[in-house]
Formats: C-alpha cells, sequence, structure tokens
C-alpha cells in the first residue's frame, strides 16, 4: 500500500512536472488539469477494480472479498492510462478513462491465469495494458481546448475521434497517428527483447527449474527456513530440493516440522 502512495504521488512529478516549461500563460492551467484527471483517473480505476473483484468474487465464490491488490493495481494501472493525455483531455473524460483501465486490469489478470502465465506483481496489466490503452485514449478524448491550451492557438484541427465525430467531420488523424505510435512501440519491444530472451533461454536462465517454483523462491532465492512453510508446501517436496540444490545442508537435522505445542491446530 506504501509503494501504490508512493507511485501516485510521484506520477504528480511526471504528469504535471511535464507541463511545467511549456512558456505560455495558460501554464498553469494545464498543470492544474494534469494533476486534476490524474487524480480522477486513479482513484477511478482503482475504486472500479475493487468493487467488479468484489462483485465477481462474491458471483464466483459465493463469498465476497475486497482484494486490496485489486485497488492498488487499479489505481496504478488507470495512472499509466491517464499519463498519455492527462494535460489536454476534460475531467469527465478521465473518469471514463480510469473506468475502462480498471476493467482492463482484471480483464488482463484473467486472461493471463487462464493463459497460466506467471506475472507476480502484475505488471503486464497494470503497464501493458494501462499503456496501450492510454495510447488509444489520447487519439479519442483529447479536447480541442486541451489541444489549443497546450500546443497553442490553431492546433486543434486534429481532435480526439469523438470530438471529430461532434463536429460531423469524423477525423480520423490523430487516432490513426496514436496506432500506428502503437504498432512502433511494439515493434521495438519485440525487436529488441526477444533476442535477449532467446540468449536468457538458452544458457538456462529465464526461468527457475519446476522444483524451485513449486518450493517456492522464498526459499531458493532468500533463504526462507522451511519450518516457516507449515503445509504450504509438502515436506517431501522440500527434502527433494534440499538434496539437489543445497546437499550440504543436512535438513533432517533441522527441526523442519513444527512443534504444535500450545494445541493451536487442535483449537482451530
Amino acid at each position: 500500500m506504501l509503494g501504490t502512495m508512493i507511485l501516485w504521488f510521484g506520477w504528480y512529478g511526471f504528469n504535471a512536472g511535464s507541463a511545467i516549461k511549456l512558456g505560455s500563460d495558460v501554464n498553469p492551467v494545464v498543470i492544474a488539469r494534469s494533476v486534476v484527471n490524474t487524480t480522477l483517473a486513479g482513484a477511478t480505476s482503482g475504486i472500479v477494480a475493487l468493487m467488479c473483484n468484489f462483485i465477481y468474487s462474491e458471483r464466483k465464490t459465493g463469498e465476497p472479498v475486497y482484494k486490496l491488490s485489486a485497488a492498488m493495481n487499479g489505481c496504478l494501472c488507470g495512472l499509466a492510462a491517464i499519463t498519455g493525455c492527462c494535460g489536454i483531455i476534460e475531467p469527465w473524460a478521465s473518469i471514463a478513462i480510469g473506468s475502462i483501465a480498471g476493467l482492463l486490469y482484471l480483464g488482463t489478470c484473467f486472461i493471463l491465469d487462464k493463459l497460466c502465465i506467471d506475472d507476480a506483481v502484475d505488471a503486464i496489466p497494470v503497464h501493458f495494458a494501462g499503456g496501450a490503452w492510454g495510447v488509444f485514449a489520447t487519439g479519442l478524448f483529447a479536447s480541442p481546448t486541451g489541444l489549443n491550451q497546450l500546443y497553442g492557438n490553431n492546433n486543434s484541427i486534429h481532435v480526439g475521434w469523438f470530438y471529430s465525430l461532434g463536429r460531423g467531420s469524423g477525423d480520423f488523424a490523430l487516432m490513426s497517428c496514436q496506432i500506428i505510435g502503437f504498432c512502433c512501440i511494439i515493434f521495438w519491444v519485440v525487436a529488441v527483447m526477444t533476442p535477449f530472451f532467446f540468449v536468457l533461454n538458452y544458457m538456462g536462465m529465464l526461468r527457475s527449474d519446476a522444483l524451485e517454483e513449486i518450493v517456492g523462491l522464498d526459499v531458493s532465492y532468500h533463504g526462507y527456513s522451511p519450518s516457516n512453510l507449515r503445509e504450504e508446501v509438502p515436506r517431501d517436496l522440500i527434502r527433494a530440493y534440499y538434496q539437489q540444490h543445497r546437499p550440504q545442508y543436512d535438513l533432517a537435522t533441522r527441526d523442519d516440522e513444527e512443534k504444535d505445542t500450545d494445541n493451536v491446530d487442535r483449537i482451530e
């Protein structure tokens, strides 16, 4: 929770701070709009993600759960989505962008779970899904007023697609630029990172082995004591891991089986 609040606080620095040196009379207006839109999008996305996950858990399991991580990562997804357009959209649009970002976060998490892709910190739903939505949202919601104030007069010819439809023109120029930019980002990342991951995979450094994954990286990487795992991991797998990876460590001499001296388990 502290990390989320630190990130949210820092978001004001590079969203509103980006407009400090515009050299325009409307500089304070653009900064204020950026701050308001950043706040609204992050808060809305967090609330939507929290409540939709609450409803989903109740429908699926019969037990409603307020999942704090959904709220926190939902906020971050909304903040990622609003970053690209915070200075050129209206506050009502930031609420719409944040609402969709919260749903995108939950939907992407669900897809990753179905595909058995392990993303421990939900980086893909937050940064990829939220960032991609922010690219497209700019092409949809960029307002004439925001563009004029940020870039100067007569710079609102190509506005967001929704505003273009309102003018009766259907101008898709700005949205086309956003789509091309998104494709360039995907191409750049794939071109640069694919060879990198192939090399890591060839060297066996891309992922941990199966036994380490079952036992948990807290044990293999951070020296977490087997006695603290309780019943989360079967004891035979713990012993197999230590025999394979740490043969010098005599697990048999350790009191890896916790003694229930206070009969806590029996009472529970």
